[in-house]
């Protein structure tokens, strides 16, 4: 772990094996509302004012002033209210604020089969817990998505997308569920829905049924050699383990 950074500018340490957060807060980042640091170069002293469990689900945003801790939705409204001050009522309303609490939920618990990322093989993995009806929320989404997707166009392209996702993973089943069996199907939808968006988009734009399959099948193949990850198989022990080590160095303090 390297020093913290030296500012007064709230920064948000988030999981850098997540493509999602990556992007997020580079966007804030990039507007200049908040910093960014991942959590495997921050510094004892952070990790220690940090509740890891929460931080694991909900992205931690560190005051650079006083030091202060807020959380998930929290944290984002906080830094978005400060900057778009016209914007703070409205999101302190409870219908809004309510609807994005639910929608970060929805996303934070499912970030990892949305968009894949490989577990580090070291240090700390801020991956969620298991939570099956946030996965089979987002199964019930994915299944309207695909099934609209599949309305939208060419039946063929669904078929095709199906097919090829649901063989690659499946056909090496022993090592990719290793994970629980929600969150493996979870990574098979998300490869369809993407797949099949790709390809309906593309022969909506071009008419050419054929374009569609080609980007279809492109999409397909990134999307599932981005899970090559899961055909290698993980150990699920040890994230325990570091857990377990990380909780007693604390308390040794």
């Amino acid at each position: 772990m390297t020093a913290a950074p030296e500012t007064t500018k709230p920064r948000f340490l988030y999981d850098d094996c997540c493509p999602m957060c990556k992007g997020y807060t580079a966007a804030f980042a990039g507007l200049g509302w908040a910093g960014r640091e991942a959590f495997r170069t921050i510094d004892q002293e952070t990790f220690k004012a940090l509740d890891f469990e929460r931080a694991r689900h909900q992205i931690p945003l560190v005051d650079g002033a006083t030091g202060e801790v807020r959380y998930g939705i929290d944290g984002i409204l906080a830094v978005v209210g400060a900057e778009v001050p016209a914007l703070k009522p409205i999101l302190a309303t409870r219908p809004i604020r309510g609807g994005l609490e639910r929608l970060y939920w929805f996303i934070t618990y499912n970030r990892r089969h949305i968009v894949t990322a490989q577990p580090p093989a070291e240090g700390i993995d801020c991956a969620p817990d298991y939570n099956p009806r946030m996965v089979k929320a987002y199964l019930a989404f994915t299944g309207v998505l695909g099934i609209g997707l599949g309305l939208a166009g060419p039946a063929p392209l669904a078929l095709v997308g199906i097919a090829a996702a649901g063989t690659m993973l499946i056909a090496n089943r022993r090592a990719a569920w290793k994970m629980p069996t929600l969150p493996a199907v979870g990574h098979v939808a998300s490869t369809v829905v993407a797949a099949a968006g790709a390809g309906m988009g593309v022969t909506n734009i071009t008419g050419n049924p054929r374009w569609g399959t080609a980007a279809l099948l492109a999409v397909g193949a990134r999307k599932l050699w981005l899970r090559r990850w899961m055909v290698k198989g993980t150990d699920p022990e040890w994230k325990r383990r570091w857990i377990t080590k990380r909780q007693e160095e604390r308390t040794a303090l």
